[in-house]
Parts: C-alpha cells; sequence; structure tokens
C-alpha cells in the first residue's frame, strides 16, 4: 500500500471505532473482534517499511506508536503494535537526530510526545532520541496547521485537528 492507501484505511478504521456502541469493555472487545486492532498493526508495519525513504510514513508510524500507549484501545483502535516495526521507526528516528536532519513538524511533533514520559521508556537504548525527550528547550507547536491537509493524513492528521491550539 502506498501513503495515500494506508490514510484512507486509517480514516475508515476510525469511523468503526467511533461507530461502536456498548461500554468502554464492550467496545475494547469489539476493536478486537472486529479486526480493528489487527489492522492498525498492519498500517503500523507498512509505515514503517515506508518510513527509510518517506518522513511522512515514519511521522505518522511514530505518532500510531504513541497514540497506541497513550491511548486506550476502545477509543484508539489500537492494541500491541509489531516490536520489529517499532524499533525500525524508533532507529530511524534515533539516527535522524544524530544527524540533524529533521524537519519543523517532527521537532514539535517528538517535543509534543516529550510530555508522556512513558510513551517511549522501553527505547532508552536510543539515545539522540531520550535526549531529545528530556531536553529543557522545546520546539512549540505552531499558530495554526493546513486543516485540509490533515485531514489527508490519517489518524494522525485528525489528532492535530482536534487540538483547540490549531482551531482559533
Amino acid at each position: 500500500m502506498n501513503i495515500e492507501e494506508l490514510g484512507k484505511k486509517e480514516l475508515e478504521l476510525y469511523s468503526r471505532i467511533s461507530n461502536l456502541n456498548g461500554s468502554i469493555e464492550d467496545k475494547s472487545d469489539k476493536v478486537v473482534y472486529f479486526g480493528i486492532t489487527k489492522d492498525y498493526r498492519e498500517i503500523h508495519q507498512e509505515y514503517s517499511r515506508l518510513a527509510k525513504k518517506n518522513l511522512e510514513a515514519l511521522k505518522r508510524g511514530l505518532f500510531i506508536m504513541w497514540y497506541a500507549l497513550t491511548e486506550p484501545v476502545w477509543l484508539s483502535g489500537m492494541g500491541e503494535l509489531d516490536s520489529e516495526a517499532e524499533l525500525r521507526i524508533i532507529k530511524l528516528i534515533d539516527r535522524r537526530l544524530k544527524r540533524d536532519v529533521t524537519d519543523y513538524e517532527l521537532d514539535w511533533m517528538l517535543d509534543y510526545y516529550s510530555d508522556w514520559d512513558y510513551a517511549f521508556e522501553k527505547f532508552s537504548a536510543y539515545k539522540n532520541l531520550q535526549n531529545r525527550l528530556k531536553r529543557k528547550s522545546k520546539t512549540e507547536l505552531p499558530d495554526e496547521i493546513d486543516v485540509k491537509e490533515m485531514e489527508r493524513r490519517g489518524r494522525m492528521g485528525l489528532y492535530w485537528n482536534s487540538l483547540t491550539n490549531f482551531n482559533k
């Protein structure tokens, strides 16, 4: 799948999750039963394969890793991810940080994620990433984003569009 197809699939999964009914426990069970967590795992694996040559795929893969750890499965649809895919993404991020090959968006994303210190603690061996997450100087979120462009960026785009500081 290419990145556009992956984004569309993510939006389809989001729609399915949004339409689930029942208690939190019921929704959690349904997300697994209907294969949504499996689909997200596969999407994440595909982003990790594309990430070496595609910065957008790297950002989306990193977002999924963060979101899967910070939000409950009934809300995110994301369960346990493939550890090799996670490691691939973390290694790429760590190398980019070592070589100082990031962009403004990746910088503010990383600094935003650093507020959830537990999200990447299992990757303690990746010192460039860990140092970045712990640094005091932070890249601030932009004052505005291209809402229409974000709508095409899968679940990551939905999340960024939902933040109130972008909806002024």
